[in-house]
C-alpha cells in the first residue's frame, strides 16, 4: 500500500515541519487552501512563508501557532487549535493582498526510533465560509457576533472531539488487525479483491507477494486452482459462511522455492452493506501446519510408547551407571592426589631421616667391631638401602622425582624385557608378548620408570598365580576415543589368568603400603608406583578383575612424532687408567668383548668373567684388581650383589662399579637389596665408561689434599656428613646456609662445595650460581632427596647426589666432579 501517495490524494489539507518549523512535506490540498506551491515552500520556516498581517491581532495569532507547535515538540503530545485568525497573502488584481482567513490546526508529533519528537504533523482545516456564515447569521437574527461566535467555536469543538475520538478508534482497530495473531484478509465484491491483508497473512503466503488491488486469481493462482476460489463463490452467492477445519493448500512462497503445504484452520465471512447485499468476504484464520505436525508426532510417540519407556528406562539406567563410574573415579583420582602429597612430603623427610641412619653406620663401621656388632650393623645397614629403595618407590608414587624422559619404542623395549620377564615368572608359569613391532609406534617417558612399571605388574601376576598361569603383554597403537582422548595412544595391556580381585580391594590397590599379601611379602608400593608413572606421563590406567577369572591392567600413554635419539659423538676428554686392573663381569659375550675393549682403549689391565661365581673363584685364588665393573642380571648360583658384599667385606681396597640395562627401582623389585654402589646405566658410552671407572676408583682413594665447603641447614646431617668427609682424611669447612658458604669462599679457594638443595632463604642452586661467579672453578655437588633430574629442572649445574648415599657414593660423586684436572685424558 503507498501511503505517500494517499497523504497526497487526501482532501484534507497536511503538511509537515521539522524542529525548526521548516516545511518538509505537504500534500496538493494544502498547496491549493494555501495559494502557495511545494516548491516554494519546502525548506522555508513557517513564519517565514506566513508572517501575518503585522497587525496587534494578527502577531497574537501568530504567537498562538507558535506555541501550539511548541508544546508539541516539548510534550510529545498533540496539540489543537480549535479557531484561529490568520491572514495570507493572496495575489490579487492589482497585485498581492493580505486575506482574513479562519482555520481550525491540530498538530500531531511524529516520532524517530529513539522515541524522541523529530516532527509535527499538521491537519489544516480552513473554516473561513464558517465565520462568513456567522457574521451573516448575526446581521439576519441580530444576535451579537459574540453570541454567534461562541456558538460556532462550540459546535467546532465538539466536532473536533468526535473526530478525535473517531481518528483513535481507526488507528486502534488498525493495529489489531495488523497485529492480529490469525491471518486475516478483506476481499471485496464478486471478483473477490484484496483491499485487506494483515501481516499473518502476508507471512503465509509470502512477503514478497504483492496482495492488495489484486484479485485472488490474480494473486495466489495455485490456490484458486485447488478450489479456493469455488469456495469463495460459493459463499458470495448464498450469502452463508464457510468454515474450513484441517484444510491442506500448497503455496508458492517464493519464486525460487519449492511449493510448501500447510494446513489451514480458517472462516469464509460474507459482509453485507445496509441493505443486506453481500458486498465482500472476511477471510480469518490460523495456520495449524506446525499443530498438526506436532500432534502427528505425539501419535507417533503414542504408537511406539512401550519401546520408547523401554529404552528411555535402560538410557537412564546407563547414564546413572556412566555418573557413578565418573563420581567413583573423581573421587578415586582425588584420593590419590591427597595422598600422594602426603607421600611426597612424608618421603621427602624420610630421606633426611635414612642419611642421618647411614651416616652414622658408616662412621660406626670404621672402628673395631666384634663380630656380632659388624653382622649387626651389617642388617642395619642393608634396612637402610631397603629404605631408600622403598622412599623411591613412594616418590614415584606421589610423582614428586621429574622423569628423565626420551622418546623409545615401547614394544622393542618390551620385547629386550622378555627374557627377564620369563626369569620372574618362575616355572610353571607362561608368558606370551603380543607386540605390534611393525608400527613404529613412539612415546615421551622415561624408560627405567616404565620397565619399573611393567615389572611390577608381572610380579603382581606371579602372586596372583600360586599354582601357576599364563600372562599376556599386549602393545597396540590405538585411537584417542578409546580412552576418551583425541590424539592417539599406546594401549599395553597385562592380562594374568589369576585368581583375581574384588570391588573393594580394586577400588584401593593404587595406594600406597596396600597389599593382600601376609606380612613381610609385600610393600604395598609397587602398583602405587605404576600408577604415578602412567600420570606423569600424561597417561591413564584401568583395571578389569573379577574374582577365579584373572585381573587385567591396561596402560594408555600418549604417542609422540618425534623420532628416537641416535647415539652422541662423545664431547671433550676422556679421562684415562693408569694401568690399574679392573675386573669386568658380564654373561653376554657381546657386551663383555666391547667393555674389555673399551678399557684396554682406556689404559686398563682387565680380567674378564662370565658370571658371578667365576668372578667369586678369581678373587679367592689372590686376584687383587682396583675396581670391581660387574653386570647386575647373570645367570648362576652366585648373585651379583652377593660377589659386591663378598668383595666389601674383605677387600677393602678394591672399588666397586656395577651396570645393567634395567631401571635401579626394576632392578630392587627382581632380587635382592641393592647395595649402595655407583651404578653406570646401559648402554653407555665409551666417554661415559671412561668418567665413572675414573671416578669409582679415585673415589675409593681420593686425594687428602682436597679442600671441600659443606653447606647444610640441619646440623645433625652437616655434622655426620662432615664426619664421613674427615674419615676419608679430606679438609672440611662447615655452612649452615648460603651467607656463611659465601664468607668460607672469600677467605680462601676451595675445590668442591656440596650444598643441600633447599637451604633457608637462599637455595642450594641460586648460591652455586653465586659461589661459581666468585671461583668459577669451583666443583658444584647438590645433595637432595630428589633426583638430577628433578634439580636440572630447577635450573641446577653440577653433580648430584641422592639421598640416602654411602660413604663410596659419596667419594665416588666428589671424584667424578675433580676428575677432569690433572688426570690423563684423550684429546
Amino acid at each position: 500500500m503507498d501511503y505517500l501517495d494517499i497523504f497526497d490524494r487526501s482532501p484534507n489539507p497536511y503538511m509537515v515541519l521539522d524542529r525548526g518549523m521548516r516545511y518538509i512535506a505537504m500534500n496538493r490540498a494544502y498547496e491549493a487552501v494555501v495559494g502557495h506551491s511545494r516548491d516554494v515552500l519546502l525548506g522555508v520556516s513557517l513564519f517565514e512563508a506566513f508572517p501575518g498581517d503585522g497587525s496587534s491581532l494578527g502577531d497574537s495569532n501568530v504567537r498562538l501557532l507558535r506555541q501550539s507547535i511548541e508544546r508539541v515538540f516539548a510534550t510529545g503530545e498533540r496539540d489543537v487549535l480549535s479557531l484561529i485568525r490568520y491572514a495570507i497573502e493572496r495575489q490579487g488584481p492589482d497585485g498581492p493582498v493580505m486575506e482574513d482567513r479562519y482555520w481550525s490546526a491540530t498538530h500531531t508529533p511524529l516520532f524517530d526510533a529513539a522515541g524522541e519528537p523529530v516532527a509535527v504533523l499538521q491537519h489544516t482545516t480552513d473554516v473561513t465560509h464558517l465565520q462568513r456564515l456567522n457574521q451573516a447569521l448575526a446581521q439576519a437574527t441580530g444576535a451579537s457576533p459574540e453570541q454567534i461566535e461562541y456558538g460556532m467555536f462550540e459546535r467546532a469543538r465538539k466536532v473536533q472531539e468526535h473526530n478525535l475520538a473517531l481518528e483513535h478508534r481507526i488507528s486502534d482497530l488498525e493495529t489489531l488487525f495488523s497485529q492480529a495473531p490469525g491471518f486475516m484478509a478483506y476481499l471485496a465484491g464478486p471478483e473477490h479483491r484484496f483491499t485487506l491483508a494483515n501481516r499473518a497473512y502476508a507471512t503465509l503466503v509470502g512477503r514478497e507477494r504483492t496482495l492488495i488491488g489484486l484479485t485472488l486469481g490474480e494473486a495466489l493462482p495455485e490456490a484458486a486452482e485447488q478450489g479456493f476460489l469455488g469456495l469463495l463463490d460459493e459463499v458470495y452467492s448464498s450469502g452463508r459462511p464457510y468454515v474450513g477445519k484441517g484444510v491442506s493448500l500448497r503455496l508458492q512462497r517464493g519464486e525460487e522455492s519449492e511449493p510448501e503445504e500447510v494446513v489451514l484452520d480458517f472462516v469464509y465471512q460474507p459482509v453485507r452493506d445496509a441493505a443486506g447485499k453481500v458486498v465482500g468476504i472476511f477471510v480469518q484464520g490460523n495456520d495449524m501446519t506446525a499443530q498438526v505436525a506436532a500432534q502427528a508426532e505425539v501419535e507417533s510417540v503414542h504408537a511406539n510408547l512401550a519401546n520408547l519407556v523401554e529404552e528411555r528406562t535402560r538410557a537412564l539406567k546407563l547414564s546413572e551407571e556412566e555418573r557413578l563410574a565418573a563420581q567413583a573415579a573423581l573421587h578415586q583420582s582425588q584420593k590419590l592426589e591427597a595422598i600422594g602429597q602426603l607421600t611426597g612430603g612424608v618421603a621427602h623427610d624420610f630421606n633426611n631421616l635414612l642419611q642421618v641412619v647411614g651416616a652414622n653406620l658408616e662412621l660406626l663401621a670404621t672402628h673395631e667391631l666384634g663380630d656380632v656388632a659388624r653382622q649387626r650393623l651389617g642388617a642395619a645397614r642393608k634396612a637402610v638401602q631397603r629404605g631408600a629403595q622403598l622412599v623411591s618407590q613412594l616418590m614415584s608414587f606421589a610423582r614428586r622425582d621429574a622423569l628423565n624422559t626420551v622418546v623409545f619404542d615401547p614394544s622393542r623395549t618390551l620385547s629386550s624385557l622378555a627374557d627377564m620377564l620369563e626369569r620372574t615368572l618362575g616355572e610353571g608359569r607362561d608368558i606370551t608378548l603380543e607386540l605390534d613391532l611393525d608400527c613404529e609406534t613412539r612415546i615421551v617417558a622415561s624408560p627405567q620408570q616404565f620397565e619399573t612399571a611393567i615389572l611390577n605388574m608381572v610380579i603382581n601376576a606371579r602372586h596372583a598365580m600360586p599354582d601357576g598361569g599364563r600372562v599376556r603383554i599386549e602393545c597396540r597403537c590405538v585411537e584417542g576415543a578409546e580412552a576418551g582422548r583425541e590424539a592417539d595412544l599406546v594401549r599395553i595391556t597385562v592380562a594374568d589368568t589369576g585368581v583375581g580381585m574384588t570391588p573393594d580391594i580394586v577400588e584401593h590397590i593404587f595406594e600406597p603400603f596396600f597389599t593382600t599379601k601376609p606380612p613381610g611379602q609385600g610393600t604395598g608400593l609397587g602398583l602405587a608406583a605404576v600408577y604415578g608413572f602412567v600420570q606423569q606421563s600424561g597417561g591413564d590406567i584401568r583395571v578389569r578383575s573379577e574374582p577365579g577369572r584373572g585381573s587385567q591392567f591396561t596402560l594408555y600413554l600418549p604417542t609422540t612424532d618425534e623420532p628416537e635419539p641416535a647415539l652422541g659423538a662423545e664431547t671433550g676428554g676422556t679421562p684415562r687408567g693408569n694401568g690399574e686392573m679392573v675386573l669386568l663381569v658380564e654373561d653376554d659375550e657381546g657386551v663383555r668383548r666391547a667393555g674389555v675393549d673399551m678399557l684396554l682403549d682406556l689404559g686398563y689391565d682387565v680380567v674378564q668373567a662370565s658370571n658371578a661365581a667365576m668372578a667369586m673363584t678369581l678373587l679367592d685364588d689372590g686376584l687383587r684388581p682396583a675396581l670391581l665393573f660387574s653386570d647386575v642380571v647373570m645367570p648362576g648360583p652366585v648373585h651379583s650383589f652377593e660377589l659386591v658384599a663378598h668383595v666389601q667385606a674383605h677387600m677393602p681396597e678394591t672399588a666397586v662399579l656395577m651396570t645393567s640395562g634395567y631401571a635401579q627401582a626394576t632392578l630392587a623389585r627382581a632380587g635382592t637389596t641393592r647395595p649402595q654402589v655407583p651404578m653406570l646405566s646401559k648402554p653407555y658410552e665409551r666417554s661415559e665408561l671412561g668418567r665413572h671407572v675414573r671416578a669409582a676408583i679415585d673415589g675409593h682413594r681420593l686425594s687428602q689434599s682436597l679442600r671441600v665447603v659443606l653447606v647444610e641447614d640441619n646440623e645433625d646431617d652437616r655434622l655426620l656428613t662432615g664426619d664421613l668427609l674427615a674419615s676419608c682424611g679430606l679438609d672440611v669447612a662447615f655452612a649452615g646456609n648460603a651467607d656463611e658458604a659465601l664468607a668460607l669462599l672469600a677467605d680462601g679457594p676451595c675445590d668442591v662445595m656440596l650444598t643441600d638443595v633447599e637451604l633457608p632463604g637462599c637455595d642450594g642452586i641460586e648460591l652455586a650460581r653465586l659461589a661459581l661467579a666468585r671461583q668459577p672453578g669451583l666443583r658444584i655437588i647438590f645433595v637432595t632427596g630428589h633426583d638430577e633430574e628433578a634439580v636440572r629442572e630447577r635450573g641446577g649445574q653440577g653433580a648430584t647426589l641422592s639421598k640416602p648415599f654411602s660413604r663410596a657414593q659419596l667419594m665416588a660423586a666428589i671424584a667424578l666432579s675433580t676428575q677432569a684436572p690433572g688426570r690423563p685424558v684423550d684429546a
